[in-house]
């Protein structure tokens, strides 16, 4: 193992085996930032000596920081696999710290699930998702367009795509420029149109792995939709500074594609589902993982919010409220809980060090920087807990993700970014009749201050927080339910802080049940597993 040092002054624990050799231009190593969160070391073969290219990707990195670290905005800027360190060496730029591509975005044997993919099956696509891909798109490449930057590799191998929602996310950003110095500054707006065509327009398009050149425009297609390709493609004499903007094409495409009822061919209209006013949710927080998805991955599938005029994909979703108050440490139940889910896993306790199973000076678990807990499910939570009742709860899932789902409301956000969390684990606990479900989640901060400040602050108010499913099995069908069904089950909510975590439960039987004489059951397990979670069953004596 290496370590490097970044400009920004962190240091990576670097492998010291390629995990991944991205073409003739980089080699990829997975490496831990100080924060034990798994990032990817992208070694360049050519290493960048030119000042103003160095400053770019500065100030590239810069934003990417600000944007990945913070995991907050809700925005299209998440969906950029922005460099958030950079490494250098005497005055070269030798290579750049990235994310890990989120979990969704990949095929099941771990390669990313690039456009080039869409176009080998488009008929496995159906024209209400292709639409949705599209308007992402233009959403992702006006972050570029905004912070004046140009791409100069927008291509099929370039974008990746879910195939369950409208999600799309850019990778290869390695080539990041100013507008104002690139040969082209317009050469993003023609890429765009490019994917465009092909996402919307399949059959036009021509085959796949064929060059390049804009196919004959459908006779059917919406005049709106015809002009943008023809001041991007030149048609009728346009110039390259006519080609369209990202932001152009959003608008154009929602109103054509996603405002109107109706459902057809990928010319005609496709029909509402949900909107929002809250505009498009960011993709599903980074998950960590060894290598190529293993079974037991953590694989997060968020709820999909688009705009005002925006057709939603909705794959799962439940939005209600947690309200903090009750007795000192605790939280009263709750309302209802947004959805997110995890994928299912076998889980096993590790055990702790030999050092582990001695007392161990409570007083170092209130700070980051002397708390020698691992930050892992298996160190964190129990395998199992028998709750005050009687029952006995196994746990089938569980991850570490970064602090801040786009799905947790404003006040949640506002709150855990402000008292610097650093992540949280989080699991699924089911019954041993498979009929209760219990969602946890434990959140980390720098110290006991900041746990007990955010529990503080938002103690009696109204908040959204994540509710964590297997994405398959059993208590997968809490998150692919009705809303309506979900918004009614009857549910127990609890929370409490100690040392530097925050610990929040969520307890719901499985059929979502609407009988309130269930609230014993459901109280029992939601409480219990507060006292038995955070460091203590790491250090516990074994």
């Amino acid at each position: 193992m290496v370590v490097v040092t970044g400009l920004s002054g962190e240091s990576y624990d670097v492998d010291g085996e390629p995990f991944y050799v991205a073409g003739a231009r980089s080699v990829l190593y997975l490496c831990r930032d100080p924060r034990g969160q798994q990032r990817l070391d992208k070694l360049y073969r050519t290493p960048v000596t030119a000042p103003d290219a160095i400053e770019w990707a500065r100030q590239a990195m810069l934003f990417g920081r600000q944007t990945v670290l913070a995991a907050a905005t809700g925005g299209a800027a998440e969906a950029v696999n922005w460099p958030i360190d950079l490494v250098q060496h005497d005055a070269a730029l030798i290579g750049a710290i990235l994310p890990l591509i989120p979990m969704d975005y990949l095929q099941p044997d771990g390669r990313p699930r690039t456009l080039d993919h869409l176009w080998a099956a488009p008929g496995q696509t159906t024209p209400y998702l292709r639409a949705g891909l599209a308007v992402r798109l233009c959403e992702v490449v006006r972050v570029l367009e905004e912070r004046q930057l140009i791409h100069g590799d927008l291509s099929g191998k370039n974008v990746l795509w879910q195939p369950a929602a409208p999600l799309v996310y850019l990778i290869d950003t390695a080539g990041l420029m100013p507008a104002d110095r690139a040969h082209d500054r317009y050469k993003d707006r023609y890429d765009l149109a490019a994917l465009l065509y092909r996402i919307l327009l399949p059959d036009s398009a021509g085959p796949p792995g064929a060059p390049w050149q804009p196919g004959g425009v459908p006779a059917d297609l919406d005049p709106r939709v015809r002009a943008l390709f023809d001041r991007a493609f030149g048609n009728g004499g346009f110039g390259p500074e006519a080609r369209p903007s990202a932001q152009e094409w959003a608008d154009t495409l929602r109103a054509v594609y996603l405002a109107q009822a109706g459902f057809g061919s990928p010319t005609a209209p496709l029909p509402p589902t949900h909107t929002s006013p809250t505009g498009w949710s960011a993709p599903q927080p980074l998950v960590t993982y060894q290598g190529a998805p293993q079974p037991n991955s953590t694989n997060t599938a968020l709820a999909v919010i688009l705009g005002i005029l925006l057709v939603v994909l909705v794959i799962a979703i439940g939005v209600g409220v947690v309200v903090l108050s009750g007795d000192d440490k605790t939280t009263d139940d709750a309302k209802g809980s947004s959805i997110t889910t995890t994928a299912p896993t076998t889980t096993t306790t590790t055990a702790p060090s030999t050092s582990g199973t001695s007392e161990v000076d409570k007083a170092t678990l209130n700070q980051q920087g002397t708390d020698k807990t691992p930050f892992t499910a298996d160190a964190l939570l129990p395998s199992s807990f028998t709750d005050s009742k009687g029952v006995v709860f196994t746990r089938r899932s569980s991850g570490v993700k970064d602090c801040i789902a786009s799905n947790m409301s404003q006040n949640v956000k506002t709150a855990l970014q402000a008292n610097k969390c650093v992540q949280m684990v989080t699991g699924t606990y089911i019954d041993k009749s498979d009929k209760l479900m219990t969602s946890l989640e434990v959140f980390a901060f720098p110290s006991s201050t900041e746990a007990e400040a955010i529990y503080t602050s938002l103690k009696g108010q109204k908040q959204t927080w994540d509710v964590w499913c297997p994405t398959q099995g059993i208590g997968a069908s809490v998150c692919q339910s009705d809303l309506d069904t979900l918004w009614a089950a009857t549910y127990s909510s609890w929370g409490r802080w100690q040392y530097r975590y925050l610990y929040e439960a969520y307890s719901l039987s499985i059929d979502l049940k609407v009988d309130t004489s269930l609230q014993p059951s459901l109280d029992a397990p939601s409480r219990t597993i507060l006292q038995l979670v955070g460091p203590d069953n790491y250090w516990k004596p074994r």
